[in-house]
């Protein structure tokens, strides 16, 4: 048992660092194709002007879909040829996992922990002192990639399809596959504890995103699909979950003009409700799949 917890610990750190250097080969490969393919790589750095061109736009998607393709999706591949398809674990689709009640609980799981998720921002900010070396570290950082977001999602006609597919379907397979396929099923079995697991990987899930004034919220989306995926013992409702919230933000941003608005007001009331309703939905889809599977299953 111990021997087979430090293999985990060692394979979680492994893979770890197989992630890190895909991404950076990501990068620069996404790069060389935005050279290749649009004559240029659009310049995104803080506290310079966000490119506001439709070549600019094409390339910025292209780019998010390499860097999810090679830097998480790679990541996994190498993985699972190295330790002979030990990883991404949850793959199958067992009974219950997506039945029709189950679509509909995961549906409302995402719907239901906004007001959650907004609370989580508010204290994420309040934990980065105003004017201290912290936000001058952050803020830039946080302000450029906000604006570049509400670049990529805005468009019209055939442009929204694309956008679905590259802010939610892609994110949602790619780094479900890595995160709750891969370094959670690790870290469950390293530390000894699922809850440990879940909690490190969506941890690790965050600040990956290097987006620190939204890491609380992020974190807490980690823990939602790091449960599903496993209380399930499949990681494809962690991904349905995924691509649901990222979507939802796309559509909020088409209909207000922000993703940062609230579909509800921010109130105590709103609050109260969003953990009753997000604690029902859990306890709904334990049950569907309590009754629709004769026995507990792995992960």
């Amino acid at each position: 048992m111990k021997s087979e917890r430090i293999q985990a610990w060692s394979r979680a750190l492994i893979f770890f660092g197989i992630v890190m250097l895909a991404i950076a080969m990501s990068s620069i490969f996404s790069h060389v194709a935005g050279m290749f393919l649009f004559g240029g790589s659009p310049g995104i750095i803080p506290g310079a002007p966000i490119p506001t061109d439709a070549a600019s736009w094409w390339n910025l998607h292209m780019q998010s879909f390499i860097s999810q393709a090679i830097g998480f999706g790679g990541a996994v591949f190498i993985a699972r040829a190295m330790w002979n398809g030990a990883v991404p674990a949850g793959m199958q689709m067992l009974p219950g996992t997506l039945s029709p009640a189950s679509i509909g609980l995961i549906l409302l799981m995402v719907f239901a922990y906004g007001p959650l998720m907004a609370v989580s921002y508010e204290l994420n900010v309040l934990a980065i002192p105003e004017g201290s070396v912290v936000e001058s570290m952050f803020k830039p950082m946080e302000d450029m990639l906000e604006k570049v977001t509400a670049f990529l999602v805005r468009g019209s006609g055939i442009k929204k399809v694309v956008i679905l597919i590259s802010v939610a379907l892609v994110p949602a397979v790619f780094e479900e596959l890595a995160f709750r396929g891969a370094l959670q099923p690790l870290l469950i079995r390293a530390t000894g504890k699922a809850w440990v697991g879940i909690l490190l990987a969506s941890i690790i899930f965050s600040a990956i995103h290097f987006q620190f004034y939204g890491f609380l919220p992020r974190m807490l989306l980690g823990l939602l699909f790091g449960w599903l995926a496993y209380r399930s013992s499949s990681i494809i409702p962690g991904m349905v979950a995924h691509f649901l919230n990222n979507a939802g933000a796309a559509v909020t941003f088409w209909v207000t003009g922000s993703m940062a608005d609230d579909v509800f007001p921010l109130e105590m009331w709103t609050v109260l409700l969003s953990l009753v309703l997000t604690a029902g939905a859990i306890v709904g889809y334990d049950r569907v799949l309590k009754n629709s599977r004769p026995a507990e299953t792995a992960y």
